[in-house]
């Protein structure tokens, strides 16, 4: 029994010194929970669940003082909250920047891994919180549902720039906007579908909404959820070039064949077997609007680049440039 006891001994002793390690480098492993193995403490576990969700390979440095990184945006630099009711930052090198606070009950101290996570432990009812700063120029907010009790509606107040604006991409996103002064609103930045996971890695149903400037996540567990559950919001802002969204009044403007900016054809050049023009005639007879996926540089010189990915939008609850 003596040396029984001792070999349990030494092998808690083995695996306290593997966690240890692995959350220094940033190794994902599990929690230990076996019966009689050394304390965790619930920062620890944090980690070890936030970093099995999401990996570490595109997680970079947090910083409460912010971390710059280049992204073929420009510079771009991630500021992660000290504690859970600060706020992320994203901002570009205009100086323009998109914050979200987190769905915190209690200003839990944050505390940073080896590889960038900043967990928040015990920050709302049955619920962790997180951060993590990504290599594109982003922000994650993720949310660890530890249990049945934990709440399955969390909501992510935005600041966003003057002008700027929520667009539903179609694909469980939103593009957030700018007006670029009457020839239609540029994407600067995305917010990505987004994504859950139970403890054995399978997707969790989830789905976002829109109150106000407030994104509303719903995670759709059920009686074979595995706990814990992550959910993840991720955000970038910047200088991009790539969807570009018109108006109602801009809409019509190219079903009649004006133009409303230099850099698309004419609107009755046809792309793949519709014009610009029809295309916007579609969007005013359906009450929508005309968005294009576009390099505004090439546009002049390539049609196709113009209309490819185009598309129309509504002016639904949300989309608030369509109007």
């Amino acid at each position: 029994m003596q040396i029984r006891g001792y070999r349990v001994k030494i092998n808690n002793s083995v695996r306290a010194a593997l966690l240890t390690a692995a959350l220094i480098s940033g190794t994902v492993v599990p929690a230990f929970a076996a019966e009689g193995g050394p304390a965790v403490s619930a920062t620890d576990k944090a980690v070890a669940t936030i970093q099995k969700a999401t990996g570490t390979t595109d997680v970079a440095p947090g910083s409460t003082s912010g971390t710059v990184m280049a992204t073929d945006r420009g510079l771009v630099t991630v500021t992660t909250p000290a504690s859970a009711e600060g706020q992320i930052t994203v901002a570009a090198s205009d100086g323009s920047a998109v914050t979200m606070t987190l769905p915190a009950a209690v200003d839990a101290a944050g505390t940073t891994s080896a590889a960038g996570t900043t967990v928040y432990p015990n920050a709302a009812l049955h619920t962790d919180l997180a951060t993590q700063a990504t290599v594109d120029g982003g922000a994650r907010a993720l949310v660890t549902l530890k249990n049945a009790n934990a709440p399955t509606t969390q909501r992510f107040n935005l600041g966003l720039p003057d002008g700027a604006t929520l667009v539903a991409d179609g694909a469980g996103g939103y593009d957030i906007v700018t007006s670029a002064g009457g020839a239609g609103a540029v994407a600067r930045g995305h917010i990505d579908a987004p994504w859950a996971k139970d403890a054995n890695g399978k997707a969790v149903p989830t789905s976002y909404g829109l109150d106000g400037h407030t994104l509303v996540q719903t995670i759709e567990t059920g009686p074979d959820t595995a706990y814990p559950v992550v959910a993840d919001p991720h955000y970038t802002w910047g200088i991009i070039s790539g969807t570009v969204y018109f108006n109602k009044n801009e809409t019509k403007v190219l079903a009649l064949g004006g133009t409303v900016v230099s850099w698309l054809p004419h609107p009755a050049t046809v792309v793949g077997g519709r014009s610009l023009a029809g295309l916007a005639g579609y969007a005013v007879a359906t009450d929508q609007c005309v968005k294009f996926k576009v390099n505004p540089a090439l546009a002049p010189l390539t049609p196709a680049a113009a209309l490819a990915g185009s598309g129309i939008y509504s002016g639904s609850a949300g989309d608030g440039y369509c109007r």
